[in-house]
């Protein structure tokens, strides 16, 4: 049976940033469990009709409703001027027309040239608070909790030099974990570090992994899905962004043909533009 919420009365409405990966189940759990947060919505931040390939909303609808949770789907245009605006803005509707209070997000430490965290800047500029209960957490421990709380996830993207196709829908283990100490223990080549590529984050914060959570201890149900065997490959162009989040010129990702879970349990889905 899935645990219940038990929240104090004067809790405010809280939302999860959910991708349906790793960070963000954990974050859900910690909000879940805190007492000081109703947790009542998942939102998801997506680039018009864009999919993301690594994180595919069927899979998160299917998320959504084994977790019997709404799924907000904040919509931006196109083209995009200012992105800080844009999420600002978003945040406002949100806020509006579901009472949202609080974002609760994954987010482990700053990415890239940040200063600081985005969500936190952005939920301060919609006038509503900002959770991270994963912050400066240690990273080893924070994948250790997750698999000890009975979370199945899987690679659904992962990009060279640090991993192969041989990852794709591979779970996300102990042994998983420890071959990823090991890559990072090997280092990297001068050839390597003189491009500006950094070492493999254990937690793929600078982007060299994302995963998708399958089960764990808030899903009614198991997400079942219909995967190709075989991963997507995209060859991209190294760029100069600072880190590794775009700095590969290989990446492969799931392929998803159908994603179900075995009832529907009540949440549904809302777009917002």
């Amino acid at each position: 049976m899935v645990e219940q919420q038990i929240i104090s009365t004067s809790a405010p409405i809280t939302a999860i940033s959910w991708t349906g990966g790793k960070d963000c189940n954990l974050a859900l759990l910690h909000a879940w469990r805190d007492g000081n947060f109703d947790v009542r919505y998942l939102i998801v931040f997506r680039l018009g009709t864009k999919q993301f390939k690594a994180h595919p909303l069927k899979f998160m609808e299917a998320q959504a409703r084994s977790l019997d949770l709404r799924l907000i789907i904040v919509d931006f245009p196109d083209v995009v001027v200012d992105w800080m605006d844009a999420y600002v803005e978003g945040i406002g509707k949100v806020r509006d027309e579901y009472g949202v209070q609080v974002i609760s997000t994954g987010d482990i430490n700053l990415v890239g040239m940040m200063q600081r965290n985005w969500m936190e800047r952005a939920c301060e500029g919609a006038g509503i608070k900002c959770h991270l209960p994963l912050w400066d957490i240690d990273k080893e421990k924070a994948l250790n909790a997750m698999l000890d709380e009975g979370f199945e996830i899987i690679f659904s993207c992962v990009k060279a030099p640090f991993f192969d196709e041989t990852w794709i829908n591979r779970k996300l283990d102990q042994t998983a974990l420890q071959e990823m100490k090991e890559i990072i223990e090997r280092g990297l080549t001068d050839d390597q570090l003189k491009s500006g590529l950094k070492p493999l984050d254990l937690c793929g914060e600078r982007g060299e992994y994302h995963t998708m959570c399958v089960f764990g201890p808030l899903y009614k149900l198991r997400v079942e899905m219909d995967l190709s065997p075989e991963a997507q490959k995209e060859e991209t162009p190294v760029t100069d962004w600072k880190g590794n989040i775009h700095n590969s010129n290989c990446i492969w990702t799931i392929s998803l043909k159908e994603t179900e879970v075995e009832v529907a349990v009540g949440s549904s889905i809302t777009i917002i533009k």
